[in-house]
C-alpha cells in the first residue's frame, strides 16, 4: 500500500510540473509572440480622392504605395482620413505619426522628415469661360479668382505671389460647383482628381459647363510620405521606406499598384466626362 501511494504522488507531481510547466510557456510565449508583430503606424491622410479617401479600396493609390513600402518594411499602417487641416496637425502635434501624402514647403520641411518621392501631382488650371484663354505661368493670372484646397500650400513659389485672390474649400466638388455658378474664375487641380470628381458627382455637377484646362500644369509637385520629426524612430522609418520604394520600383509592385488605378479609372469611363482640351 506504502509503496502504491508513493507511486501515486510521483505520478501527481511529475503530471504538475508538466502542466506548470507547459502553462509557464504558454504565458511566456504570449509576449514573444507580440514582440514579432510588426510596429503599427498611425498615419494621417485626407479627402482627396482618388488618392487619398475612406471609401476607396486599400484608401487610394497614395495610401496603397505607402502602406505597401512600410508592409515589406517591417511596419503596419493605421490610416484614418480627415480633412487636410486636422490631418496636418494631428501630425505636428504627435497623434498621428505621420503623413501619408504631403507636398514639401519650407515651412514644413522644420517639422516634417520627408521619404523619396512616390508620385508626383501635376496642377493645371481649369476653367469654363472659352474668353479666359490659355493661362500656364503664375504671371498671367492676376487679378483671377482661384480655387484651391485649403491649407494645401502648393509651394513657396506660389504662395509668394499676392496678384491673385486664392478660394479655398476643403473637397474639389465644391470647387467645380463653383466655378458653374462663377463665383471664381478658375480651379487650380491634378486632372485625376477632377476626373474623379466629375465621375461620382455627376448630379451634383449636372449643370458645369464642359471644362477647358491649361495645355501645361502650372506647375508639378513631387508627393511624398511624411514622419513627424520628432518620433523617435523617424530616420529609420523613412530610410526603410526609401529603401523599399527602391525595390518596388525595380520588381514592379509600384507599376502593378498604379496600373490596377488605372484599370479602375478605365472602368469608370463608360460615363463622359464635360471636359475639353
Amino acid at each position: 500500500m506504502q509503496k502504491w501511494l508513493s507511486s501515486w504522488l510521483l505520478c501527481c507531481a511529475t503530471s504538475c510540473a508538466t502542466v506548470c510547466s507547459t502553462l509557464w510557456l504558454t504565458l511566456y510565449a504570449v509576449p514573444a509572440f507580440a514582440a514579432d508583430a510588426a510596429p503599427v503606424l498611425r498615419l494621417s491622410a485626407n479627402h482627396w480622392e482618388p488618392y487619398t479617401g475612406a471609401s476607396l479600396p486599400q484608401h487610394g493609390i497614395a495610401a496603397d504605395i505607402v502602406a505597401t513600402a512600410l508592409s515589406r518594411a517591417g511596419y503596419a499602417a493605421d490610416i484614418r482620413v480627415m480633412p487636410w487641416s486636422r490631418a496636418l496637425a494631428t501630425t505636428y502635434s504627435g497623434d498621428a505619426d505621420g503623413v501619408v501624402a504631403i507636398w514639401s514647403t519650407n515651412a514644413r520641411q522644420s517639422r516634417i522628415l520627408y521619404s523619396d518621392s512616390y508620385l508626383s501631382n501635376e496642377l493645371f488650371l481649369l476653367y469654363t469661360r472659352p474668353d479666359l484663354g490659355d493661362r500656364t505661368t503664375l504671371d498671367s493670372l492676376s487679378g483671377f479668382r482661384i480655387g484651391v484646397g485649403r491649407d494645401y500650400d502648393y509651394s513657396d513659389r506660389f504662395l509668394r505671389r499676392n496678384t491673385f485672390k486664392l478660394e479655398p474649400v476643403d473637397r474639389v466638388v465644391q470647387n467645380l460647383l463653383k466655378l458653374s455658378i462663377g463665383r471664381i474664375d478658375m480651379v487650380l487641380e491634378d486632372k485625376r482628381i477632377v476626373a474623379y470628381a466629375l465621375r461620382t458627382h455627376r448630379e451634383e455637377l449636372r449643370n458645369l459647363a464642359p471644362l477647358r484646362y491649361s495645355s501645361a500644369p502650372l506647375f508639378t509637385l513631387p508627393l511624398y510620405f511624411g514622419m513627424n520629426r520628432d518620433h523617435p524612430h523617424a530616420q529609420e522609418i523613412i530610410a526603410a521606406f526609401n529603401v523599399q520604394l527602391k525595390a518596388m520600383r525595380r520588381d514592379g509592385t509600384l507599376a502593378r499598384i498604379l496600373r490596377r488605378f488605372d484599370d479602375d479609372s478605365r472602368a469608370l469611363q463608360q460615363f463622359p466626362l464635360p471636359m475639353q482640351p
